[in-house]
């Protein structure tokens, strides 16, 4: 069972430019992996965006660190420039990167790595990412990822933790009796039944999903085209798309969009930032909010959708 997981974790691990990989019990305890493997200590600070599941944060505080929650100047992403802000407030010691809704955060890790800030990114919304300039893995401690069903690697359970330095190894319990001898043991999430998994077959459907995401985007992008009062991103980044976000600059218009969505059948969800009441030991956590306009984002469905229809009623919601 050891060597199987090794050697699908190398598999994976190879995709985002690292070394070796495990296969844990989900996307969640692969964090908890990495952040326990990098040497930080109680009270030490991660940054991490306002956008991501709340047990992101949960499992930062249940390692006795100090989530730096930051509300990004643009309401979705990191940039240099919101990382540079909280840096100017106060000292971090390690940055978790998410790239949610699988738009690519492109900051310049390098910098912050010469600073002696580790680096964890998440990749769970986000596979075949990246840019000409900047490549997942490339100038980061760790990679983590999660294989739940709504993720491009769609195993339904499970996760991932990807690296180069192999003393990550000796800290996990392989459920065998040198494992549960070793005192040096931190955790025991690898993923027993991980030969059941078929790399071929999970990277070919996350191949297929982003495939998908990506040209339903191009759709949107399309279609947005003619709308001056609506943004949305514009790159060469290679995003995923998990989901599409517009922003809405005129207020009276996103009022009236919002009013109207309750009697459509448009797929989409509206941004979901932390809210701190439902974290565990929320007073241990530390707040930035630099968004000025996150209410007026709205994340359009990419994945599973019938995209004529979705772009039918959005020309029906925008005649006005």
């Amino acid at each position: 069972m050891i060597n199987n997981n090794k050697l699908l974790g190398e598999k994976f691990a190879h995709e985002f430019n690292k070394k070796y990989g495990i296969i844990t019990y989900s996307g969640t305890l692969a964090i908890e992996v990495a952040l326990s493997n990098l040497g930080l200590i109680k009270g030490d600070k991660v940054l991490v965006l306002s956008e991501v599941c709340y047990s992101i944060v949960n499992t930062i505080l249940k390692l006795d660190l100090i989530p730096v929650i930051v509300n990004s100047k643009n309401g979705l992403y990191l940039t240099d420039e919101d990382v540079d802000n909280i840096l100017s407030k106060q000292s971090i010691n390690c940055i978790l990167l998410v790239h949610q809704y699988g738009i690519l955060n492109k900051i310049n890790l390098e910098k912050y790595k010469n600073y002696g800030i580790k680096i964890i990114e998440d990749v769970a919304q986000a596979w075949n990412i990246g840019s000409d300039g900047y490549k997942i893995g490339e100038h980061s401690d760790i990679i983590v990822t999660s294989f739940g069903k709504t993720k491009p690697l769609s195993y339904g359970i499970g996760g991932g933790i990807f690296f180069n330095d192999k003393s990550i190894f000796k800290t996990m319990d392989y459920c065998d009796n040198e494992s549960r001898e070793n005192k040096n043991i931190l955790l025991s999430y690898v993923y027993p039944l991980c030969e059941k998994i078929n790399y071929d077959d999970l990277k070919l459907i996350a191949d297929n999903i982003v495939f998908e995401q990506r040209m339903n985007s191009e759709r949107y992008k399309n279609f947005f085209t003619k709308y001056t009062k609506i943004k949305y991103i514009e790159s060469n980044d290679n995003n995923v798309w998990h989901r599409f976000p517009i922003w809405i600059e005129d207020e009276k218009l996103y009022n009236y969009i919002i009013n109207k969505l309750s009697c459509t059948e448009l797929e989409y969800q509206l941004p979901h930032e932390i809210e701190l009441s439902k974290l565990k030991r929320n007073k241990n956590c530390i707040h930035y909010n630099y968004c000025l306009q996150s209410k007026r984002i709205i994340l359009l469905r990419t994945r599973n959708i019938n995209i004529d229809k979705q772009i039918k009623i959005l020309e029906r919601l925008l005649v006005i």
